[in-house]
């Protein structure tokens, strides 16, 4: 068996990545300092049942994320890097849990099964989401779960099939919500089409079997949500139980967002299997064998597709959990297809043409004189980073011409991610870390003082320092008021600009995106009103809370 192709080839090109990804930045900005600092409160008050963030309970998400992630800190100890290896040990079982699925979807065609994970995993998007603090690469892994149980209750019925199904829903709604079902749920209603062929115990019974698994499955997510909401509160019971997603049903059909805006995303997360031609070209050989298998995939992706095109909060990374199905089919392809040998030069022209680009748009961003409306960090890049991205584009343009195309193919997302985390991502972090403020508000803390963010800075714990305590969320309206009554504790503002009197009142003034991150001592607020006259404009709300 070819090393690239066998699974501990998968293991060690993953391993590697993750190193370089965990080494080369710590947490960011918006999504994952939040997802942190919810897990963070859960493990300072040792209550795994209602999440917190600044003290108040917080209800946009289920917590079974957060409760991997103190799993992880107390196996490894509390670390930023933490977080990240929960989501790239769950990017790893996704891939796992794809090739079984393979060897369900076509039992007789074991290469099938060996090169699905490797067609899941050289997807440049999941590499890039591997290692990134988010919920979709772990709903990913609860659907694959949950039809995993699908395809075994079709090939062979059986109890336990069909218990996996339903805990592929438990999970997935102690993931992230009743989303989960727009991903189950149409492959197991269409079965009559995809199979092809009437089930054994009848359709009635499937259907049976698919409500009680559905049961079993909010019986699961009831046993975390019940107590939840007892404890939590009547607003937060409120929350969980109606108002998040009564309100998502609302927003969501606003069509805020076109009907195809998914359509050009597709192509994208795919990359770079949707600019293979040898698998294209394959396509004719997998129409005349489709089958059921095809169908299968087909059912979980378009009608997952269709429904998030409904909904007007479209969001990238939404489409994670149907990208099996497609890499399924593509796995499929590469078998049909052999491709051991080399690809023509279009093929290695078409599929090279975005990692070049990439690098060409770094090189040209180190090159071009920076101007005072771009990101404070464009500066700092070298085009060194770019001609390496090139560099590494080109030479992987011979490997894939010299033979084993399709196997190289699937390597170069991790090889080229990593090159971009320690040439790129590694300079951008800095501005993004607020090292001395974070500092300073761990030393303030550790003195006894009460330490206070602004709304600009909501949800950007836990920076740099693991405080003790959780962080005060001031509203802007509140912020005199607050500043008197506390005049010993230290506030966190964002600021767009600063005077030389204001930067000698203040306690620490460090750079931040297009202004300042400043901490003040509250006393000085109380005194100096008009210093807090022109705060930045708040944050936007991250994807992951819409």
């Amino acid at each position: 068996m070819n090393v690239l192709l066998s699974r501990a080839g998968l293991a060690l090109i993953w391993a590697s990545l993750t190193l370089v990804a965990l080494w080369a930045r710590p947490l960011t900005p918006i999504d994952e300092t939040r997802y942190a600092g919810v897990a963070w409160e859960m493990w300072l008050r040792g209550d795994w049942l209602v999440p917190f963030i600044n003290g108040a309970p917080y209800s946009h998400k289920p917590p079974l994320l957060f409760w991997l992630i103190n799993l992880g800190w107390g196996l490894f100890g509390v670390h930023d890097w933490v977080p990240r290896l929960v989501t790239a040990l769950v990017t790893l079982a996704d891939a796992v849990l794809v090739g079984a699925l393979a060897r369900r979807l076509w039992p007789d065609e074991p290469r099938t099964a060996q090169w699905a994970p490797w067609a899941f995993y050289g997807c440049m998007s999941v590499v890039l989401f591997g290692t990134t603090l988010m919920f979709d690469l772990l709903m990913t892994f609860t659907v694959l779960l949950g039809l995993f149980g699908l395809l075994g209750a079709w090939r062979r019925d059986g109890v336990g099939n069909w218990l996996l199904y339903g805990l592929g829903i438990g999970l997935g709604l102690l993931g992230k919500g009743p989303a989960i079902l727009i991903y189950l749920l149409p492959a197991a209603l269409l079965a009559p089409w995809w199979m092809g062929e009437r089930y054994r115990g009848g359709w009635r019974r499937w259907y049976r079997q698919v409500g009680l698994a559905l049961l079993g499955g909010f019986g699961l997510a009831l046993c975390w949500a019940i107590p939840a909401a007892i404890h939590g509160g009547a607003e937060y019971r409120g929350m969980i139980l109606w108002g998040q997603t009564a309100g998502r049903v609302v927003k969501s059909f606003a069509h805020a967002h076109p009907l195809w805006w998914y359509l050009p995303v597709v192509p994208l997360i795919l990359l770079p299997w949707s600019l293979w031609l040898p698998a294209w070209r394959a396509v004719p050989a997998l129409r005349d064998e489709f089958g059921a298998p095809g169908r299968f995939c087909l059912s979980w992706f378009l009608a997952g597709l269709l429904a998030f095109s409904l909904i007007s909060g479209k969001q990238v990374h939404y489409l994670l959990p149907l990208l099996p199905a497609l890499t399924l089919l593509v796995a499929r392809l590469l078998t049909l297809r052999p491709a051991a040998g080399p690809a023509d030069r279009l093929a290695v022209a078409l599929v090279l043409s975005p990692f070049v680009l990439l690098g060409g748009v770094v090189l040209v961003a180190a090159l071009w004189p920076p101007r005072s409306s771009w990101p404070q960090w464009i500066g700092a890049l070298s085009p060194l980073a770019g001609l390496a991205l090139i560099a590494l584009a080109l030479a992987w343009g011979l490997l894939l011409r010299r033979g084993d195309a399709g196997r190289w193919l699937a390597v170069l997302p991790a090889a080229f991610s990593a090159l971009l985390y320690v040439g790129v991502f590694r300079v951008i972090v800095p501005f993004y870390q607020l090292e001395q403020v974070s500092d300073a508000m761990w030393a303030q803390q550790a003195q006894g003082h009460r330490v206070a963010v602004t709304t600009q800075f909501e949800d950007q714990y836990p920076f740099a320092r693991h405080m003790s305590r959780p962080l005060e969320l001031v509203a802007d309206d509140r912020l005199q008021a607050w500043a008197r009554a506390n005049p010993r504790a230290v506030l966190v503002a964002r600021h767009k600009r600063l005077s030389e009197e204001q930067r000698a009142a203040a306690l620490v003034v460090e750079p931040f995106r297009r202004g300042y991150a400043v901490l003040w001592q509250a006393a000085t607020l109380a005194a100096h009103p008009d210093y807090l006259d022109e705060l930045a404009s708040g944050l936007p709300v991250a994807a992951g809370d819409e």
